[in-house]
C-alpha cells in the first residue's frame, strides 16, 4: 500500500505523516523562558514556543493565508506544552473577537486552536467570553495604550470554576490580563493562559 505523499509546510520536504519534518520541528524553540509574573489575575501561563522562524511562519500562514494544516501543527505544539507543564483542569476557551472584526476576518484563529486542542486532550470546549465593543488593533500600541484600549471590553457569558484561555501570541500580556480581570470579577476561581508563542522570550 502506498503511503500518502505528505510534505512539510515549511520546507516542502516529503514526510511520512502530516506535519513538520524533523529538521523544521527542531528549529522551534519550545517552552521558552518568560516572565509574566506581573499579570496579577492570571494563575498560570503556558507558552508553547518563541515567536521566531518556523513558529512565526506557521502562525502567519494560518492567520493570514488560511492554511489549516498549520493550525493543526500549532495545536499539537500547544497541547504538548500543556502536557509538559503537567496537570490541567477546567474548560478550554479562547480570546474572542468583536463581531465586526470577525466578519472582516472570517474566522477567529484563537477559537479554532482552542477547539482543536480541546479535542486532542479530550477536554470540554466552552465559549466563556464575549467582546462587547470594537477596539483598535493592538499591534503598534505601547503597553499602556494596549491596556486602555481593551479596558472593560470583555464580558463573561458562561461561568466555569476553572478556565484555560487560548491565544496565538503574547507580547505585553494586556489581552490576557483584561480577560483574567473580567474572569475574576465574575467569580471564576482559576485562570490559565495557553499561548502559542511569545515575542519577548
Amino acid at each position: 500500500m502506498l503511503l500518502k505523499n505528505n510534505r512539510c509546510p515549511i520546507c516542502k520536504t516529503s514526510v511520512s505523516r502530516s506535519g513538520l519534518c524533523e529538521n523544521c520541528e527542531e528549529l522551534i524553540i519550545k517552552n521558552p523562558p518568560f516572565n509574566y509574573d506581573f499579570l496579577e489575575d492570571v494563575d498560570d501561563i503556558i507558552i508553547a514556543a518563541n515567536y521566531f522562524g518556523v513558529m512565526r511562519k506557521l502562525l502567519l500562514d494560518f492567520k493570514f493565508k488560511n492554511k489549516m494544516e498549520c493550525a493543526d501543527i500549532i495545536a499539537d505544539l500547544m497541547a504538548e506544552a500543556l502536557f509538559y507543564k503537567g496537570g490541567f483542569s477546567g474548560v478550554m476557551t479562547f480570546v474572542p473577537m468583536h463581531r465586526e472584526k470577525l466578519k472582516t476576518r472570517g474566522f477567529n484563529h484563537a477559537e479554532i486552536l482552542a477547539k482543536k486542542i480541546a479535542e486532542k486532550i479530550d477536554i470540554e470546549f466552552v465559549e466563556v467570553f464575549k467582546k462587547t465593543r470594537a477596539t483598535k488593533d493592538q499591534h503598534g500600541l505601547h503597553k499602556e495604550e494596549r491596556g486602555k484600549n481593551l479596558k472593560d471590553s470583555f464580558e463573561v457569558i458562561n461561568y466555569r470554576d476553572e478556565i484555560i484561555i487560548v491565544d496565538d501570541i503574547i507580547t505585553t500580556g494586556s489581552t490576557i490580563s483584561e480577560l483574567a480581570r473580567a474572569s475574576k470579577n465574575a467569580g471564576i476561581k482559576k485562570v490559565t493562559a495557553l499561548i502559542a508563542a511569545t515575542k519577548i522570550a
